[in-house]
């Protein structure tokens, strides 16, 4: 674990947040549709980072003279993506936009405490050295 990096880090934390949530969700709502929709955002949310992650690693190390611009339009198709997956449960009757949303925020939620957590882990390793 010491050897991967932050983004690494934030996708193996994101599953298992994704599935206490879900469960959460389900004992509290009882609805299976609320489940499915956060599930939908959270599977999208680590598609799309996971995509954007590989290919920008690709880019840095064969290509970098075209990393910003690729990233620019990776940034772009991630929330165009994003967007059309909250339309879809939004025009829906079945799934419910609010849990959705907050399933595209998966990987947000989850890098915020592990880049708090590797910069505090840091600090003390800096500090026995």
């Amino acid at each position: 674990m010491k050897n991967k990096n932050i983004i690494e880090r934030t996708f193996l934390f994101s599953w298992p947040y994704a599935v206490v949530f879900a469960l959460v969700v389900y004992f509290i709502t009882k609805n299976i549709d609320f489940v499915l929709s956060f599930i939908l955002g959270a599977a999208t949310s680590l598609f799309v980072n996971s995509m954007n992650y590989k290919v920008m690693k690709s880019t840095y190390k064969f290509q970098p003279e075209k990393i910003k611009s690729r990233q620019i339009w990776m940034y772009i198709g991630k929330f165009i993506f994003m967007a059309l997956i909250l339309y879809v449960t939004i025009q829906s009757d079945e799934y419910n936009e609010y849990y959705t949303f907050v399933g595209l925020l998966t990987f947000v939620i989850v890098a915020f405490p592990t880049a708090i957590i590797i910069s505090l882990r840091k600090s003390e390793d800096d500090e026995d050295a």
